[in-house]
């Protein structure tokens, strides 16, 4: 017993110095999707291809205070092809917002009178946009939870519906992806 406590003490200790080495870096959304940039890896993105990715959001809405991990995690693939040296004219990211995450979308004064929390998804949003990310939301979810296209973002287009968005993407040659 004398000897396990120096060992688990030397384990603990040099674990929490490694955890202390590593690079969080955020390349080009800056508030969202920190990803740790790698010394050395196998398998990277190809900085010399054109990428293509469609994303659909569905994710619940169970803790309005904060923007859920599948929203962010938009945040996190641009930056994580950014550190495999994608140039971001090279990466066209769509995203497609509907069924209950429809309601990330709408502006302060609607979500507040919802969730009685501000919307913590505007500012995540306005990154994205800003990082050239096309935001498509359904009209269909839109009217189906009762929100109105006035209180729609700015930076939020309204499509018809999610299944005429999402099939128009992939027939453009879009990569998909669910994230729920």
């Amino acid at each position: 017993m004398k000897r396990l406590i120096p060992c688990l003490l030397f384990i603990f200790f040099t674990n929490v110095g490694l955890a202390q080495e590593k690079k969080w870096v955020n390349p080009i959304v800056k508030n969202y999707g920190r990803i740790l940039e790698l010394d050395k890896v196998d398998v990277a993105p190809d900085p010399n291809m054109e990428y293509k990715i469609l994303i659909e959001l569905i994710h619940d809405m169970d803790a309005p205070s904060v923007a859920n991990f599948s929203a962010t995690n938009v945040a996190r693939l641009i930056n994580l092809h950014a550190v495999g040296g994608v140039k971001p004219e090279n990466l066209h990211v769509a995203v497609v917002i509907h069924a209950k995450a429809t309601n990330s979308v709408v502006n302060n004064d609607a979500y507040k009178k919802r969730y009685e929390f501000d919307n913590p998804y505007i500012k995540l949003y306005e990154e994205l946009a800003e990082a050239g990310v096309e935001l498509v939301v359904c009209g269909q979810s839109l009217s189906m939870f009762g929100n109105k296209s006035e209180e729609v973002i700015p930076q939020v287009k309204i499509a018809t519906s999610a299944l005429t968005a999402i099939s128009t993407y992939q027939l453009k040659g879009y990569a998909y992806f669910k994230w729920d």
